[in-house]
């Protein structure tokens, strides 16, 4: 019963491939091995991408995220971040290292956010 499982699977998978069509493998079959997800494309930072001061946080338009990155990443320590435009934990862990250095004292401000005051900071 084994054997003709993968037989059949075999047989299902040469006849899709011929075909050009996609399935998924059949019970017990070994699945072909899958291309790595690719990476996000990372952002050129000498280009112009947001002027704005609108909240950015996760969810924001890649633009908008991007722009946060590249301040970070090329003047104000944090050479390792990548500008790809995904806010995630290295971005928002970056964000609220950053407003704990540029607002001592005032931890009402550490949120991870990017809002209008840190934003400024950001860019002078």
């Amino acid at each position: 019963m084994r054997n003709i499982r993968k037989r059949l699977a075999l047989a299902t998978a040469t006849v899709a491939l011929g075909s050009g069509l996609a399935v998924a493998p059949a019970v017990g079959a070994f699945a072909a091995p899958q291309a790595a997800p690719r990476a996000a494309a990372e952002y050129n930072c000498a280009s112009e991408l947001y002027s704005g001061t609108a909240i950015t946080k996760s969810g924001s338009p890649k633009k908008q995220v991007a722009e946060v990155q590249c301040l970070l990443k090329l003047f104000h320590g944090y050479p390792s971040l990548k500008a790809d435009g995904l806010y995630g934990d290295k971005t928002y862990n970056a964000v609220y290292k950053f407003q704990k250095k540029s607002f001592p004292g005032t931890p009402g401000e550490w949120d991870g956010i990017v809002g209008p005051k840190t934003w400024k900071k950001l860019r002078s």
